[in-house]
């Protein structure tokens, strides 16, 4: 086989050739074929399979956030390059042929002629000499099949019942070959050979072959588009595949959404770690219900661009904590927030409800107190206010407001003395055992002081919680009668001293002579700092029990008879006391006896 480039031909040989292949001159073509070769197709697949490819390599893992390649990594970019650059040249290649097609001067096809075949699809000729032709046959459907060592070329014809003609003329011309023609003979049968004569008017300039401009520089331009195009088209399927990921995690927005675009965007990846994802974390930790689920989540997002929705989400965790504590009902529930919750921020609602406990422990008292008693509800009104002001202690029973201590202050008495003078001119008198200042003194007081002080603590705390006020005996008060109480803490102090009634209870079986008591009474519950304590007086006088004296044994030892009279008299004043202090305080007394 010989390769002749027809535009390297002379200008004489071209216009043989072409008259050739056109059958007007001889030598003319036994047979031919006409057609081109299929390099536009071969080029167009490969353009077509590079970009198949390419588009395979766009869509591989677009969008995907559970797939490693949802981002192409940056070396995938010259896979993108190298598809892109062989589109392009396919397409260029193409183009280039068909280019060549258009403008060859002759009609492409495969000729026959008595000296060769010529494969003329393209500019470049592929001469193979009869005279190595391997063997001619006949072909499907009455086709001339001719074979050069490994290569067929088949020629269908019109008219199949030829077949065995052209068969037998290729054979001869075949044969002819083999026997070396000389020149003459040659012009006579390859159109390749020079004419004997040449014509005067024929042009000398031999035809040329016209090349696109670009058609030079198809290989650096499709290297140059592919570049640009391969990596427009990595950067650009990875902002799409980055905007579907995102798109997708904004529709079902909840954390694990967001956690996988992380992993796997970046485009979106500040906005995603700052806003949303927070945002989606935020909601679940408000789901739960709790501060400590919302001070969990700002352990793990310490910073984000939502802290306005975090301390919003805060705020109103803490409001509803508040207001479970509040719904409880106890300071103990309210203080227990404000220490679980130091920096709570709820310092109004928190105060309200605070005071909320204090202002329904006035009402409940004014529910209880009975008629003509406003002055005890004012009173209890700034009780409260300085129990709210000063605030609970913590107890190992818990909680406990202020304590008001029930002291009591013993006065002299002023005309005992005299009862004694009195008792000493009665016949019945039966010695110092007779005296009524001696059963008049702390050893008989004290343990009535005590009862007593009990009483009054456990009479005036049924009234009020124990976390917002207290009660409680307290020591003695010293002093006289004209000195002005001085109080550190709230207290109910009990002046008092025990007179003599001027009346006198003589027996003579038993001998024994009893002085009636009369005890003048003088409470003041006092707050300190306030300048209006709540006052109250009672005069109470005890009659000789003349039965309690009947009932004891006729001949007593001296003094033992009157101790019990007078511990009597003494223990009912009390008692007397207790009654009606409380009975201004509460509608249904309930003092212990």
């Amino acid at each position: 086989m010989n390769e002749i480039n027809f535009y390297k031909l002379p200008r004489t040989i071209q216009d043989g050739v072409i008259e050739a292949f056109r059958g007007r001159f001889a030598p003319a073509p036994i047979v031919s074929r006409l057609g081109t070769r299929r390099t536009i197709v071969a080029w167009l697949a490969v353009s077509a399979a590079s970009g198949l490819l390419l588009a395979g390599l766009c869509a591989a893992g677009l969008g995907d956030v559970n797939s490693a390649l949802a981002l192409h990594p940056r070396s995938a970019a010259a896979a993108y390059v190298l598809l892109a650059a062989t589109t392009v040249i396919g397409v260029l290649r193409a183009l280039a042929y068909n280019a060549d097609l258009v403008t060859l001067p002759f009609a492409p096809g495969l000729f026959v002629f008595p000296a060769n075949l010529v494969d003329a699809r393209d500019h470049r000729l592929r001469v193979f000499s009869l005279a190595e032709l391997s063997r001619v046959s006949a072909g499907p459907r009455g086709a001339v099949v001719l074979t050069f060592g490994g290569t067929q070329h088949a020629f269908p014809l019109e008219d199949p019942s030829r077949s065995d003609d052209v068969i037998r003329e290729v054979e001869a011309a075949c044969s002819r070959m083999r026997a070396k023609p000389d020149a003459a003979e040659l012009r006579r049968l390859d159109p390749f050979e020079p004419p004997a004569i040449q014509s005067p008017f024929a042009s000398p300039i031999p035809l040329s072959r016209e090349v696109p401009g670009w058609h030079s520089y198809a290989w650096l331009l499709a290297a140059a588009v592919g570049v640009a195009l391969g990596l427009g088209l990595f950067f650009l399927r990875n902002r799409m595949s980055d905007a579907r990921m995102y798109a997708a995690a904004r529709e079902r927005d909840d954390v694990a959404a967001y956690q996988s675009y992380m992993a796997r965007g970046r485009g979106h990846a500040e906005v995603v770690s700052q806003v949303l994802l927070p945002r989606a974390e935020l909601r679940l930790a408000v789901a739960k219900g709790s501060v400590e689920a919302i001070d969990d989540f700002l352990r793990a997002y310490p910073r984000t661009g939502i802290q306005a929705e975090v301390a919003a989400a805060r705020h109103a965790a803490l409001a509803a904590e508040l207001e479970r504590a509040r719904e409880v009902g106890t300071l103990a529930a309210l203080l227990a927030f404000a220490e679980r919750y130091p920096k709570h921020g709820l310092d109004k609602a928190f105060n309200d409800a605070r005071h909320a406990l204090y202002a329904r422990a006035l009402d409940r008292y004014k529910s209880e107190m009975p008629e003509g008693s406003e002055q005890n509800a004012d009173f209890v009104r700034r009780l409260l206010a300085y129990a709210e002001r000063v605030g609970p202690r913590s107890t190992p029973q818990g909680l406990r407001g202020p304590a008001v201590q029930v002291r009591f202050r013993r006065l002299p008495s002023q005309d005992l003395e005299r009862a004694d003078d009195i008792v000493r001119k009665i016949p019945m008198f039966s010695g110092a055992a007779s005296l009524p200042s001696r059963y008049v003194d702390a050893t008989r007081l004290d343990p009535q002081e005590k009862r007593t002080a009990s009483a009054l603590v456990e009479g005036l705390a049924r009234g009020f919680e124990p976390e917002l006020v207290t009660f409680e005996p307290g020591p003695p008060f010293e002093g006289a009668a004209e000195e002005q109480l001085t109080v550190t803490a709230p207290s109910l102090v009990v002046s008092y001293r025990v007179e003599s009634s001027g009346i006198a209870h003589a027996s003579k079986k038993p001998q024994i002579i009893i002085m009636g008591l009369k005890f003048l009474f003088k409470t003041e519950l006092i707050l300190p700092g306030d300048a209006e304590p709540l006052l109250a007086s009672y005069k109470i006088s005890r009659r000789v029990p003349a039965g309690l004296i009947q009932q004891q044994t006729p001949a007593p030892r001296p003094g033992v008879l009157e101790a019990i009279v007078y511990e009597a008299m003494m223990r009912e004043a009390f008692i007397d006391l207790e009654e009606r202090y409380l009975s201004k305080w509460f509608k249904k007394r309930d003092a212990p006896r």
